[in-house]
């Protein structure tokens, strides 16, 4: 029997009274808070340049509450600067990460540490004109996971390269990666980079799939800044060649296409899999027509903000330039010319047979629609 002294606890588990999830939100809020009030930054602006690449410092890190779609650069600060556990082990647990492909049992969320004072600021290019939407979309894109979806010609390249840059500064051993659909396109955008950026041409590499396999892994440990075809990024994740953990940050083009299991969706689940803290970038100009398609997108992305903007927002109006539609008509070739002659022998019995029985009401085999064709022979057969 208990002494009067004992306090027997009662644990009911079906007592809703008391709103747990709330309760966590709010302890996580306030330990967010208390993470950042601890930590000096400067408001100092600077200014660097490198070589004929004129850049300004503007705008401190501006920490965010974390999201489940993202990662923000709260945890590679306290990553980096995380002591041995309570029982003073201090060791991972590679249980957690056997799921994560070859070569990367080993490791931990990420395996490159960010450099606090390059963190504090990040770098806008003054030498090309400032838009506005692009200087808000680049603010947005460095700190969440981010659909941007532009009409083309304002501006897309541009935003992904100044978003790489800063984070090919906050990062100085991380993996930055381009996947773009095309090989022309990813020659395009390593182009691009340069043209708009001060990156190194020695750290940057363009990996397609005539690449040998053996000469992408040394490149892989070797180079910083990767612009390849989605496929080529999907195998060499699987074959291990490709070390998720060192991936600070992915650039998809072309994001549209990021559906059912196409390479960008098995990438992004691989690295959301592994809990590799990634940021994300999706660009497009055509992001659907449908409200689901694109909400599809945003899934398998794990995108956690839209930015859209038409030809008709007001802040990207001045820079959309008038388009003349001049229609040219291209008389068909000689070669082309010679199979509609036989195209039209072959449909010619065709059409008089459906003529016979009253099927077309056009019968001029040589003017007669081929889908009109198609769904009379449908009727008729």
């Amino acid at each position: 029997m208990p002494s009067s002294s004992t306090v027997i606890h009662t644990i009911d588990d079906d007592d809703d009274e008391f709103d747990w999830d709330l309760a966590v939100k709010e302890i996580d809020g306030a330990l967010e808070a208390t993470a950042i009030s601890n930590r000096p930054f400067s408001s100092n602006f600077a200014s660097t340049s490198h070589s004929n690449h004129q850049v300004k410092e503007t705008h401190k890190y501006p920490f965010a509450p974390s999201s489940s779609r993202q990662s923000t650069l709260d945890k590679f600060f306290q990553n980096s600067t995380k002591q041995d556990n309570r029982n003073g082990l201090g060791q991972k647990n590679e249980d957690d990460f056997e799921s994560c492909g070859p070569s990367e049992s080993s490791q931990g969320p990420n395996d490159v540490k960010i450099d606090p004072e390059a963190a504090k600021t990040w770098i806008f290019p003054v030498n090309f004109d400032r838009r506005d939407y692009q200087f808000s979309i680049i603010q947005t894109a460095l700190f969440s996971n981010t659909l941007v979806a532009l009409p083309t010609g304002l501006g897309k390249t541009f935003i992904a390269a100044v978003v790489m840059y800063n984070y090919f500064r906050w990062f100085p051993e991380g993996k930055i990666v381009f996947a773009a659909p095309s090989r022309p396109l990813v020659l395009q955008q390593v182009e691009a980079l340069h043209k708009f950026v001060d990156i190194p041409q020695e750290c940057t590499i363009d990996l397609t799939g005539q690449t040998n396999p053996s000469r992408r892994a040394s490149l892989w440990k070797e180079r910083r800044v990767f612009f390849v075809t989605p496929q080529v990024l999907e195998k060499d994740i699987h074959s291990g060649i490709c070390f998720m953990r060192h991936l600070v940050c992915l650039v998809i083009d072309e994001a549209h296409r990021a559906s059912g299991n196409y390479s960008y969706c098995v990438v992004a689940r691989q690295l959301m899999a592994c809990n590799v803290q990634v940021r994300i970038l999706a660009l497009t100009a055509t992001p659907g027509s449908k409200r689901q398609a694109v909400q599809n997108v945003i899934d398998n992305l794990q995108i956690s903000t839209l930015e859209y903007r038409n030809e008709t927002d007001p802040d990207v109006l001045p820079y959309v330039h008038a388009r003349k539609i001049e229609q040219i008509t291209v008389p068909m070739g000689k070669d082309a010319d010679e199979v509609g002659e036989l195209l039209l022998k072959v449909i010619c019995p065709l059409v008089n047979r459906l003529n016979a029985y009253g099927l077309l009401l056009n019968r001029d085999y040589r003017t007669v629609w081929l889908l009109l064709l198609e769904n009379s022979l449908d009727v008729f057969f």
